[in-house]
């Protein structure tokens, strides 16, 4: 422990930095549990289609969906996401999953979805790089 200490004093930019950084996480973290937003893994969105028949709307470019999506997936261009959704899917309590390429942009336009009063809004935890790590099917 006194190793640790020894660095701290040392090095009390660097310690400075990694509490901010981690500070930041715990705080964004947070904000995600309160909104009510749903992050789930592969397997769980594996079972909303499969049991439930999700609707799956992958937010990638036409390029990369081409590439390799998710069977069953709609590419959706983003920035018409809200009058996509709702042709698509007319009931707002069916389970929409909501797919990017890391995870990012499918959390911010999951909250876009939840404001249009859809109830069950998730999104894949790091998006489609789990989805490859984890040697699912892609579809080309």
């Amino acid at each position: 422990m006194g190793v640790y200490i020894e660095f701290a004093k040392s090095h009390w930019v660097l310690s400075l930095a990694m509490l901010v950084v981690l500070a930041a996480l715990a705080v964004n973290e947070i904000v995600i549990r309160m909104r009510g937003l749903s992050k789930i893994s592969t397997q769980t969105l594996v079972n909303l289609v499969n049991r439930e028949e999700a609707l799956v709307l992958d937010l990638r470019s036409v390029e990369e969906f081409k590439a390799g999506h998710i069977a069953g997936a709609k590419q959706v261009d983003s920035a018409k996401l809200a009058t996509k959704i709702e042709n698509l899917l007319k009931d707002k309590s069916h389970p929409v999953i909501l797919v990017c390429a890391h995870g990012q942009k499918s959390l911010s336009y999951a909250q876009q979805v939840e404001k249009l009063g859809y109830q069950r809004v998730y999104y894949l935890a790091q998006g489609m790089a789990a989805w490859r790590q984890d040697n699912l099917p892609l579809v080309k």
